[in-house]
């Protein structure tokens, strides 16, 4: 089994360094704190750069961007575009605005409102606080912010926000769609930039599950063909094949098709023809010392440190003992158990188990035997045909074992060694 490693992931959440190449398009983002939401953004084709390619992210925020952006995420771009030439309904916003059409249908779907004399203020910046409330709409939390009115704020500076944005902002904060800076202030009145806009649209767009087509564990991946399986927390399995202008981070990185690995936890953003424009892949693990049942789908993790942990199981996990498919029953017990985990949930879904017979120093390895050494005592173990041999969470052949290795054996009824773990 691998070595256990703790990566706390929630994607699209880390920073990421995007190198030249396909869908790179948006120039000015390498490297920027939003580049991996910007990248699912523009395989999902709402954002885009200018003629240069630029996208700008650190430039204000405007009314009818933020129109563009949040029509188009909610899949209302078509519909904007019918209604591009239809007459003006506010006086700054005429024919030939070339935001008209996302204008006209935020206020149709009811997520904005123009002023009382009769203006929208397309090229006004939006601050944190107004961006706020309308991101509520968008959410449909509006009742939850109603509720929340008069809540009390944890804010360094929540004396600062507006009663008429106090509600939004604790049913953002719930909802977990935006927060306050790393010193603890929401900084109401702040301008909000382009990237911070978008990154606040892929939050909202993945709490509604409007951003990924597919999501689940990789099972089978070709990096040379470019195809692969991916199994949902449900155990459903569908096949993909990448497009050749495929964008893959994993671990919140720009890879090639070659660094996605069986078990990865990957969403993916299809294209019109079906074909895998977007892959986000991440990895959580832990090892432990054995599982227990805790009903209810969930069961009590040993890990190597620490206190006992109660964990959910997906539905679909899969599960392998000593290598082969398994029943999760069949992991449960003492024993090395590594355990890949979900990056957002916390779920376990995908489970590696050893279940040892017998465990000791290699003495002597012949082709099809080996012999352990007890203390004085040999003893000798065939190895059967179809035998799994692991060395450092990777399979090897019989060859791989060799004296002095300690070695952890799983036996058939007939006593044959059906598993070997070595350990070095």
């Amino acid at each position: 089994m691998r070595k256990a490693a703790s990566r706390v992931a929630t994607v699209l959440l880390l920073l990421l360094m995007v190198p030249t190449g396909a869908m790179a398009y948006l120039s000015d983002v390498v490297g920027h704190w939003s580049a991996a939401f910007l990248t699912a953004l523009e395989a999902r084709g709402i954002v885009s750069g200018d003629r240069s390619g630029r996208f700008r992210p650190d430039d204000p925020l405007t009314r009818a961007e933020w129109a563009r952006m949040i029509v188009t995420g909610l899949g209302y771009g078509e519909d904007a575009a019918r209604v591009q030439g239809a007459p003006a309904r506010f006086t700054d916003v005429p024919q030939g605005h070339p935001d008209l059409g996302y204008v006209e249908l935020l206020w149709e779907l009811g997520l904005a409102e123009g002023y009382p004399d009769g203006r929208f203020g397309p090229d006004e910046p939006l601050t944190r606080a107004q961006l706020t409330v309308l991101l509520v709409r968008a959410a449909g939390l509006e009742q939850r912010a109603a509720v929340l009115h008069a809540a009390r704020l944890s804010y360094r500076d929540a004396g600062q926000i507006p009663a008429w944005a106090v509600g939004a902002v604790a049913a953002a904060a719930e909802a977990g769609l935006i927060a306050g800076d790393d010193q603890g202030f929401f900084r109401p009145a702040a301008t909000v930039t382009r990237a911070e806009g978008a990154v606040l649209v892929a939050r909202l767009l993945d709490r509604k599950g409007l951003l990924f087509d597919l999501e689940g564990t990789l099972v089978a991946f070709d990096p040379r063909e470019g195809e692969g399986v991916v199994r949902t927390a449900f155990g459903e399995e569908h096949p993909f094949s990448l497009a050749v202008d495929a964008a893959i981070l994993r671990g919140g990185r720009r890879v090639s098709p070659p660094a996605l690995q069986v078990p990865d936890q990957v969403w993916l953003i299809l294209n019109d023809a079906g074909q895998v424009r977007f892959v986000e892949a991440w990895y959580v693990d832990m090892l432990a010392e054995g599982l227990e049942p805790a009903g209810d789908g969930r069961v009590t993790v040993k890990p190597e440190a620490g206190e006992p942990r109660v964990l959910a199981v997906q539905p679909g996990a899969l599960t392998f003992v000593n290598g082969r498919p398994a029943a999760l029953a069949d992991a449960l017990g003492d024993g090395p158990t590594y355990l890949a985990l979900d990056a957002l949930t916390g779920a376990i879904r995908y489970v590696d188990a050893v279940r040892a017979d017998v465990s000791g120093a290699v003495a002597l390895v012949e082709d099809d035997r080996i012999w352990l050494e007890d203390g004085e005592e040999f003893t000798s173990y065939d190895l059967a045909e179809d035998a799994i041999v692991v060395l450092d969470g990777q399979p090897v052949g019989p060859y791989a074992i060799s004296e002095g290795d300690h070695v952890a054996l799983a036996l058939d009824a007939d006593g044959r060694i059906t598993y070997v773990e070595i350990v070095r």
